[in-house]
């Protein structure tokens, strides 16, 4: 399976994985907030909000036009620290996912 096609299977799974763990559904970002130049857009909203708004919707127009993936991933630190606090469920689940993606993404 090539690159494209692992990592898109990988981001469905990242968003099943928010939806069984009850952190999909949430407000949509302003358009202030996704101008964010922070990384993570730390300042103006969540990680959830991050990674559905963010992290999946720019992935979905590389994945359909087959345009080169980034070469390097560090999420899942972010998503441990995020988790830190909150459900353990939603911190095993979501980290796992992102590991998964980043070992993907960081792969040769």
């Amino acid at each position: 399976m090539d690159k494209h096609h692992k990592l898109a299977d990988l981001l469905l799974n990242l968003e099943k994985v928010m939806r069984q763990v009850n952190v999909w559904d949430m407000p949509i970002p302003s358009e202030e907030a996704l101008t964010s130049k922070e990384p993570f857009c730390i300042d103006t909203m969540n990680f959830d909000q991050w990674l559905r708004y963010v992290m999946l919707e720019k992935f979905k127009p590389m994945l359909a036009s087959g345009q080169s993936l980034p070469s390097s991933s560090c999420i899942a630190p972010m998503a441990q620290e995020f988790y830190r606090t909150q459900d353990e469920l939603a911190k095993q689940a979501i980290v796992s996912a992102l590991e998964a993606i980043d070992a993907c993404l960081n792969q040769d």
